[in-house]
């Protein structure tokens, strides 16, 4: 009977992966809208039940001999809340306030996620450099508090530039000026 729902499983497992194989990118995102959240709200955006319960599964495969990592997709935060003005990659006091559920969230996550991938977007105004520079700039600048604040490590930092906008029928709108969060299994 384990052998069958093991079987079963694997076949499930291998068919839903491979939706995700052909598209690495592919992700199940999040938004959370509130200024404020509750670390729960971030819990559950950074790390889906879902996504946590195939991870438990897939680690039970793997201590049997059995391979099943590249069937787990990646789950993102990607928050307005941690907006920047026009030119800036200086965080507000409001968005610190978001990025300490944020900390708190990855502080007590800290054995599930092996690394955390911040992306820095901004809106379209400014040259492709400018805005590639200050993307950087703004994931950089989120990487330091956390660093700073909640002593995380292996985070590394992108600048999306304008090539994620948000709002794409305003290219110029403060909804674009954003970071995502994306924690590696």
């Amino acid at each position: 009977m384990f052998i069958r729902t093991l079987i079963s499983t694997l076949v499930v497992f291998f068919a839903w992966g491979s939706a995700f194989a052909a598209d690495t990118d592919a992700r199940q995102t999040v938004s959370i809208n509130s200024p404020n959240p509750s670390v729960e709200e971030v819990d559950e955006a950074l790390f889906p039940k879902g996504i946590a319960d195939l991870k438990s599964e897939c680690a039970q495969m793997e201590k049997i001999g059995l391979r099943c990592q590249s069937v787990i997709p990646k789950s993102a935060l990607d928050t307005v809340q941690v907006t920047f003005a026009v030119g800036s990659a200086t965080l507000t006091e409001e968005a610190k306030g978001f990025l300490r559920s944020v900390g708190v969230s990855l502080k007590r996550k800290v054995g599930v996620w092996k690394s955390l991938a911040i992306e820095g977007h901004t809106d379209s105004s400014g040259s492709d450099e400018l805005n590639r520079r200050l993307s950087k700039a703004r994931a950089e600048s989120v990487k330091g508090f956390l660093v700073a604040e909640y002593g995380l490590t292996n985070i590394e930092t992108v600048g999306r530039a304008d090539e994620r906008l948000r709002d794409t029928e305003n290219p110029s709108s403060a909804l674009n000026r954003r970071v995502e969060f994306i924690p590696n299994w």
